[in-house]
């Protein structure tokens, strides 16, 4: 009679802790609790929270933007920086992520003339523009209606399949997917890191027995190219290219 009577206080209390435990790994709750951090001027705390989001995967834009927010006022800018980028990847159209990013970019002690030709200017914020997502899905809406139309006209018009409406239609969704293509083979080959040292060390080989070519200031975005073990082939706006290690930067 006692063991029963152990056991169904067990499962009680049981039961009762289980909505606790699952309202703390709740990452809403997480999150709300970040931002309370961040307002009552607890940043690091507020860091805490939202790096443990993102280590479960929960790498929302607003998480990101919050962490730069949170690492800004810490006065640690190429952190901030590079939760911005971050943040952009996801919601490369949002004014608060541009202003606060061109905002900390204007504090940084050294920055580099993009020396880059105009069209790569222009193609890379035409690419940057929309989310891999965001072209999916309207590549995949203008594929199933131009195919739905030419169904329907080959049922009701047997002898006029093709018309000026879907020519145009034909053409927008061969275009979309090209983009969608492009902007897939853009992202997968051109990876992009900021760095996150004062005075980040850039070598002419991937060692540190190789001889310093040039020193980069924190935050300053770079695009990767080659690996060779911890260290990345980086190149610079300007066209300046070494090898850093990636201790030394944070990949968007």
């Amino acid at each position: 009679m006692k063991a029963k009577l152990l056991i169904f206080i067990f499962l009680s209390l049981l039961i009762q802790t289980i909505p606790l435990f699952a309202q703390a790994e709740n990452p809403a709750v997480i999150f709300q609790k970040a931002n309370t951090s961040y307002q009552n001027g607890d940043y690091t705390g507020a860091i805490s929270a939202y790096e443990s989001l993102i280590d479960k995967n929960w790498n929302r834009s607003n998480v990101y933007y919050n962490l730069g927010n949170a690492y800004f006022k810490e006065k640690k800018l190429g952190l901030a920086i590079l939760n911005y980028e971050r943040a952009k990847r996801q919601s490369p159209r949002d004014r608060d992520i541009a202003a606060n990013l061109a905002y900390v970019r204007g504090l940084l002690e050294y920055r580099i003339e993009d020396k880059r030709n105009w069209y790569l200017k222009a193609g890379g914020a035409a690419l940057a523009f929309f989310t891999i997502r965001e072209i999916g899905i309207i590549s995949l809406s203008l594929g199933f209606l131009f195919w739905m139309t030419w169904g329907i006209s080959l049922y009701f018009q047997k002898n006029k399949p093709w018309g000026s409406v879907r020519k145009t239609l034909l053409i927008v969704t061969v275009g979309s997917f090209s983009l969608w293509m492009i902007k897939s083979l853009h992202d997968a080959a051109f990876q992009e890191a900021v760095a996150l040292k004062s005075q980040a060390a850039v070598r002419y080989g991937p060692s540190h027995k190789d001889q310093v070519a040039f020193k980069l200031g924190e935050g300053i975005k770079v695009q990767l190219s080659n690996k060779a073990g911890e260290w990345r082939q980086v190149v610079l706006p300007n066209g300046e290219t070494g090898w850093m290690n990636q201790e030394d930067m944070g990949i968007i």
